[in-house]
């Protein structure tokens, strides 16, 4: 009623788990008539997936960090947030042909804070996208859906094939070629 522009529900002790994120901001989306956003922390695991409840139920803006860093455990990882908004539920988050720099951009950060990337934060580490069991890879070669949910470089990272005591012939064919 005073002119806020947003008002932005804050979850700062990341206590809460998804179901609740949606039915917290659907009711106060029918309460008020300004956009509405999300602070989340991740203290139960539920950061991303509470960003995510959110704008199923309404919500058009949230704040979360790159890789998630914060107090405790972290904030939500705006990384699989934006790649999650934009790939999955057609949700626009940046200008065209940015979302190619997500990996890098998520890869400087750490650098810059001089923490180690998280091989395996999804889209962005280096193993998102690893396959080393020869099924994997022999499936990879014939059809690339079965074991990767999104194709790689749309966020700027690719397929790695690895080869171990589990791979066959697929990998090394792969691997050589």
């Amino acid at each position: 009623e005073a002119g806020a522009d947003c008002l932005v529900l804050c979850d700062t002790n990341g206590g809460s788990l998804p179901g609740q994120v949606e039915a917290t901001v659907r009711d106060v989306m029918a309460a008020v008539e300004c956009e509405v956003g999300v602070h989340l922390h991740n203290d139960t695991g539920c950061g991303v997936a509470n960003a995510l409840a959110s704008v199923v139920a309404g919500a058009t803006h949230v704040q979360g960090t790159i890789n998630g860093y914060g107090e405790r455990v972290g904030n939500c990882d705006l990384v699989p947030i934006i790649a999650n908004l934009t790939l999955k539920m057609g949700v626009e988050t940046l200008p065209e042909g940015c979302l190619v720099e997500l990996t890098s951009v998520a890869h400087h950060v750490a650098e810059l804070v001089n923490f180690a990337a998280n091989p395996q934060q999804p889209y962005a580490g280096a193993t998102a996208f690893a396959h080393k069991a020869g099924l994997h890879t022999s499936a990879i070669a014939r059809r690339r859906d079965a074991y990767e949910h999104v194709d790689p470089e749309l966020v700027g990272n690719g397929t790695r094939f690895l080869v171990s005591e589990m791979s066959g012939r697929s990998t090394i064919e792969l691997k050589a070629s």
